[in-house]
This record gives structure tokens, sequence and C-alpha cells, in this order.
């Protein structure tokens, strides 16, 4: 069994206010000695040294002096040097007293750029997981050592870079974010390939760019560290960095898996400082940002036991690739998950980490249900911080895959993460020893993947956007109903007050959510909606409100009983806008104003647009209504009872067959009268009168309907029926 050293940083995470709870959010990573075996050993003319320490130009010279003019310095970085012996006869003697020289941490042969023949980097023997012959070197605090492995279990980078090497769009810039211990941005092997945000000025104090953050040039941290520090220990987030996209072919370090692409790296730094800690409102921020800023994938090597909604939603309302790692405890992710890594989004893959003979390490995560794949992770030599490294774990892995998805987002543009995602997993090169550990038991082909570029999706369609205007009481309900025309999907819907422009939306990332596809809001006027999919297509429309300024409308009649007792007045309202607040009443002429304050008035209960109260007196009485959005109306009705002094009928003698109907037409003086007409029958079996004095057949006979007002007065009239 291998004998290894893992180190964890632990980072601290605040969730809410109030309440303080402390995660552990681990970056999942190695440094360890690994197999004792033979040492590779070969002659040549220089000499690559790493010091313990950095070296400054006076050091390294002491150090060159005591072989004479036999040794010159031909590149010096730090605690890196090149050297050249420039007689073979020296060469065994020089390199071996540079071993064992106590302020040299690594010296060996600079043989090794022809061994893989895939880059002239000094390391490239070393990067097993980009193209794999059976054997690698492995370089550790233990030393140089050439290690086995199993041919073919590499991602087919070489292969793909051929095949990308024939095409022109490969000129697309990829930008991956990198949310981890900063990156050294000045290093050697990746300053070349670093994001520099176009819209800033560094310096000058000014937030250039409107995008909420001063002088952040590219190497600005999203939590105010500028950059990564060997103090602090940052090499995580540079070791990540040099995997994905370290500078290829410049004779020195790594190449890394992206690394002919126009690919840039976004250092967003959360995790790290003198006491290694970070929280999840740093990843929620680094996200945002880099959301904002364009960044098309998001590798994320960290991960924590505990389930932060926010963390989640913000991921997908992003529209990057989010890779992140399963994590490195020997766990069964389907029962004790990682998170992110188990988020299960479909713009998320969850990466474990493999051995060079393409196995599981008996400390590589799995899970079959939340664990998409597999990737390089044991023995990988990437930058640190000044220097060079070899970690292992799934935060190795992930890097690994981000690079895969870079080569594929080179290709075109407006390509969206779910597609991506599927054509990776679906395409990876299948290894017989994971299968039952994940969701596709392999590890990314870079080579497959790309010869399935066919199949990759281009949303060039921005969404559709359709509005409506509900008055809801004293809200007003705005529906937003959006269509995603391209078929990336819709991935977030926000809007604000006023006129804005797409710029104030910050690619989805400002602005109010539109929940359950619809906004409440309590003012008219003018409001913009943002609209964007998931492919990068965007979309801002305005809608104004047109304000109610419509009273109610207002109608009232009233009745009086038969016994003159009581008035019953009958109030027909309606309100087509915003709908009726409240209907009153008041005795006497009032004005609108008497109706305000509270208590004032007697409430008129309102069904179906109608509504009724009674009163005892003949008088003037004002009624009030108004509506949710403060439009009043007052309508006075003045109630005058009215006798009748008499009453004639047109016919008093009538004759009809059975089932005919016929209306008396009483004619009552005066025309104005209040009085009711009643009506009776004086036998129902020969014929009925209605309320309303409709009189039908129903048998044989004679029978008298009589008309009566409320002040007594009647007239009848004969019915014969045949």
């Amino acid at each position: 069994m291998m004998n290894r050293r893992y180190s964890f940083n632990n980072i601290n995470i605040v969730l809410g206010v109030a309440l303080l709870v402390s995660i552990s959010l681990t970056f999942l990573s190695e440094v360890g000695t690994l197999h004792k075996e033979q040492e590779y050993v070969q002659s040549a003319g220089e000499i690559v040294v790493i010091f313990h320490d950095e070296m400054n130009e006076k050091e390294l010279l002491s150090l060159t002096n005591q072989y004479g003019p036999a040794v010159e310095v031909v590149r010096h970085i730090g605690d890196y040097a090149l050297l050249s012996v420039n007689e073979e006869a020296d060469y065994p003697y020089v390199l071996k007293s540079l071993k064992e020289d106590s302020k040299v941490l690594e010296a060996q042969a600079n043989l090794s750029i022809s061994t893989l023949g895939f880059s002239n980097d000094t390391y490239s023997e070393a990067q097993w997981a980009i193209d794999n012959p059976g054997h690698y070197i492995n370089l550790s605090s233990a030393g140089r050592r050439e290690k086995t492995a199993s041919k073919g279990v590499d991602m087919d980078v070489v292969e793909a870079w051929t095949t990308l090497g024939q095409s022109a769009a490969t000129q697309k810039e990829v930008v991956v974010a990198i949310i981890d211990t900063g990156v050294d941005y000045t290093h050697p092997d990746l300053a070349e390939h670093m994001w520099v945000n176009p819209g800033e000025i560094d310096g000058d104090k000014i937030d250039n760019d409107n995008n909420g953050y001063i002088d952040d040039n590219g190497e600005t941290q999203v939590n105010g560290m500028f950059r990564a520090s060997k103090d602090d220990n940052d090499d995580h987030g540079t070791h990540v960095a040099g995997i994905i996209g370290a500078v290829a072919n410049n004779n020195i370090g790594i190449a890394g898996v992206a690394s002919n692409i126009n690919i840039k790296i976004m250092s967003l730094k959360i995790n790290g400082g003198p006491k290694g800690t970070g929280n999840i409102s740093g990843a929620i921020e680094a996200i945002k940002y880099a959301t904002m800023m364009g960044a098309d994938i998001c590798n994320m090597s960290w991960g924590t036991s505990q389930y932060t909604a926010g963390l989640k939603q913000i991921m997908k309302e992003s529209d990057m690739l989010f890779v992140a790692a399963a994590g490195n405890t020997g766990d069964n992710n389907n029962d004790k998950p990682i998170y992110p890594a188990s988020f299960g989004l479909d713009n998320l893959i969850s990466v474990t980490f493999i051995d060079s003979t393409g196995e599981l390490t008996y400390l590589s995560n799995y899970g079959t249900e939340v664990v998409d794949l597999a990737a390089p992770g044991e023995d990988i030599f990437s930058t640190a911080v000044g220097s060079y490294v070899s970690m292992s774990g799934s935060s190795m892995a992930a890097p690994q895959v981000s690079g895969v998805a870079a080569i594929l987002y080179a290709l075109n543009d407006h390509l969206y993460p779910a597609n991506v995602k599927e054509i990776l997993v679906d395409n990876v090169k299948l290894l017989p020893d994971l299968e039952g550990k994940m969701k596709h038991a392999g590890i990314p082909s870079a080579y497959q993947s790309l010869m399935a570029a066919n199949n990759l999706l281009q949303d060039v369609k921005p969404p559709k956007m359709s509005f409506d205007t509900i008055y809801n009481k004293n809200l007003i309900l705005i529906p937003v109903s959006t269509e995603d025309i391209g078929g990336s999907g819709i991935r977030v819907i926000k809007w604000y007050m006023g006129e804005k422009s797409l710029e104030d939306f910050q690619r989805g990332m400002n602005g109010t959510k539109v929940e359950d596809n619809q906004i409440s809001i309590s003012k008219e006027g003018v409001y913009t909606f943002y609209s964007a999919d998931y492919a990068g297509n965007e979309i801002v429309q305005t809608y104004e409100v047109i304000a109610d300024t419509t009273a109610p409308s207002l109608a009232s009649t009233y009745t009086i009983s038969n016994t003159y007792k009581s008035r019953t007045i009958t109030v027909r309202v309606s309100d087509k806008q915003s709908g009726l607040k409240r209907v009153k009443y008041m005795s006497g002429i009032k004005k609108a104003v008497d109706f305000l304050p509270a208590g004032a008035g007697t409430m008129i209960e309102v069904k179906d647009g109608t509504g009724t109260f009674k009163v005892k007196s003949d008088g003037t009485y004002t009624i009030f209504a108004s509506d949710n959005r403060g439009n009043l109306i007052i309508t006075p009705i003045v109630i005058k009872t009215i006798k009748a002094i008499d009453i004639k009928l047109i016919h008093n003698k009538k004759t009809l067959h059975i089932q005919d109907q016929y209306s008396l037409l009483p004619v009552i003086k005066p025309i104005n009268t209040t009085d009711i007409i009643s009506y009776v029958s004086s036998n129902e079996k020969i014929a009925t009168v209605s309320a309303n004095g409709k009189i039908s057949a129903v048998a044989k006979g004679k029978a008298y309907i009589t008309a009566r007002t409320s002040s007594g007065l009647t007239a009848s009239c004969e019915i014969i029926v045949k």
C-alpha cells in the first residue's frame, strides 16, 4: 500500500446573521510521498534545480561559483533555476553535488522534454493525465521516481490538441473562474493566461465599469485578497490553475489541459490567508461576480457536508458550467453528500479521482446517484506559488474536467452548460474498474468529446417576454410570461422599477427576482424586466403600468314598504380596474372627505355589484364608494313618500283560454307614486297572478284579480276562463 500524507485546509462558513454555524469546507488535496522505486537518472547538459526557499541572485551565484566556469545560470525564477553544465564530464559530479546541497529541494536532469512528446515543458513527463505511455515521473519531497502506470489511462488530450490545431475555432476566448485560495498570477507558467478585466483601470480607485468593484483588474480577489501568498498556504488554487491552463511549450514547468486554446483564468480568492478560512457568503459572491463578468466555466475544488440552499440557488441562476470535487474521504456520496458536488444541477459536473492505473483510490468518494464521472487526480504535478508541487485528490480531478470542458467551449459561442455536460459524460473513456461506482464509469476523453462536437447546440435567440396588469385590492400584479426560443432554458428573470438598461442587470446578478412568474407592486409607472437563458442570451423590456384614475360607477334606486315604516335603497356599484374598496352611506348631503375618517358612515355590503340598506324616514342620503387606488365617488339620493290617490285598470273584464296569459296594466295617480302595487286572485284554481300582475288561466270558470296600492286603493278585473 502506498504511504500517503493528505493535508486539508478547513473553512469556517458563517450561515445567517443571528445564528453562526461552523462548517468544514475542505479543499480536497494531497501532498505526499508515494512509491519508493528506482531513481530515474540521465546525463544531460542542463540541470533543473528547485530550492527549499527563494534564492536571490547573489545567493545563486555564490552556489554556482563553487563549480567555476563549468556551470552557468540559464534561467532563474524565485526558488527555481535552470543551470547549464558546459563540460559533459563534469555533469555527474555537479548533479550529485546539487542533490546533496542542503539548500536544494530537488535537482534533476533537464532531458524529460522528449519523453512524452506532447510539449517541451520541463515536467511534461509527469503529466500522465494528458498522455499516459505506461509510466510517468513522480516528483515529490522524496525525490524523482519513475512509476509504472496503465498505458492509455489518460484523457486523450494530445489527440484533441492535434485536432484543435487544425481549427481556427480555438481562437475564441474561454474564461474559467477558479473559486479557491487565489492564484499566483505572476507565475511564469500562468501569467500569460490570467484573466484581466478589460473595463477596469488598475489603481485609479474608481469602479470604471460600474460593476460594484473598484480596481478589479483580474488581480483582485472577491474578498479583498489581492493575490495568492506563499505564506498563506495558498498553493491550492495555483495548483488548480496550472492543471487547467498552464502555458504549454514555454520550456518550463507543465502544460495545462486547455493550454492550446485562448484560455483565461479568473482568480477568485475565497479561502486561504494566515488562518486558512473562508465562508459560503464568499463563494456566493464569487459566483455572482464570475457570472456577471462572463466566465464560461467555474471550477470548485472544495466541499462541505452542510447543505446550503443559497449556494445552490445562485449556481442554478448562473449560466456557467460548474465543475466540483466529490471529496477525498472514501465515502459514498449517495449517503454522505458533499456540497456543492451533490447538488444535482443540470449545469454541474461532480468529479471523483482515479490513479494512473484507472482505479479509484481508497480515498476517492463515489456514488451512482450524485457523482457524474472520474478524472485523473493522483500524483498531479502542477504550479504552486512561485514553484511547482505534486498533489492528489478530487481537487486535482475537477480542473482536469474543467480543462476538457474549456476545449469544447472554444469551438462556438452561445453554448450552454447542460449540453456541454451531456457531451462530456456521454463520451467518457470507459474504465471497467469504475463500473457501479458513479453515473458514467469513466474519465473525460477530450478527443472523443471533440469528435462529438457536432452535437454541441448553439442558442443565439434571446427569450421573449410579455406582460399584463391585474389590480388586486391595494396591490398591482404584473404577470410575466417568458418563452425560451433557442432551447437552452430560462435561467433567470429579474426586474427593476424605472427604465433600466441591459448593463444595469449585470448579466442577471442584479435586480429583484421574479417569483412564480409575477411581481406584486404598489405604484403605477414604468418597470424594466430582464430575462436570460443558459446560453448567455439576454433581453430587457420596459412595461408601463397605467394609473387607475377612474372612480367607481354608482347608481341607486329606492322602494317604500307597504306600511310606510321603512325605505329600502338598492345600490349598484362597480370598478373594472383596481376593484371596490368600500361602499358607505350617511344621512344628509355629504362630501367625500366626510367618509374618510375611520368609522365615518355606515358600510353597505355589496355582492356581485349590488348592495342594499334600509332607512326609516324620508330625506336625503349620500352614498360613497372608493376603489383600491383611492378614487372616490359620491351620489346623493332623495327619498320621498308619494301616496297613490287613484288606481284604474285598462280592462275590467277579460276572457282567456286555459294556459293563456295576460298582464294587468294599472293606471295610478300620481304617476310618480312610491306605492307598491300588490295583486291577489279570488280563485287560484281558475286563475293565478304574479307579483308583477301577470295572470295565468288555469281552468274553466270565473275569478277576480284585484290590484291594491300601499295606500289601500283597489281595482278589480273579472277573468273568465273558457
